[in-house]
Formats: C-alpha cells, sequence, structure tokens
C-alpha cells in the first residue's frame, strides 16, 4: 500500500503533504482552525481528503 494513501499527518509532515497534494495550487492551512489537524494527525486520513484544503 502506498504510505501517502492513509496515515496520520502532524505539523511540519502535514504542511508537506499539502505542499505534495497541492502542488502549485496552493492550500488553506490555518492552525487555528483545527479540522485538517483533527482529521489527518488524530485519525489518519487519505490524500483525497488532503486535497480537499487546496486553494
Amino acid at each position: 500500500a502506498d504510505p501517502i494513501e492513509c496515515s496520520h499527518l502532524c505539523g511540519s509532515h502535514l504542511v508537506d503533504a499539502l505542499y505534495f497534494v497541492c502542488g502549485e495550487r496552493g492550500f488553506f492551512y490555518n492552525p487555528m482552525k483545527r479540522g485538517i489537524v483533527e482529521q489527518c494527525c488524530h485519525k489518519p486520513c487519505s490524500i483525497y481528503h488532503l486535497e480537499g484544503y487546496c486553494d
């Protein structure tokens, strides 16, 4: 299985994954809005979920 398919991503790993997924589109990352941290750090999330945070 591809390790990025479903994984726990926290802090800089989460940001790196967003750069990888979103590329030149950029992404909306606001640590104060905990949604992505709740979804991807505390629980594993998929690459498709990460795409939802791209601009």
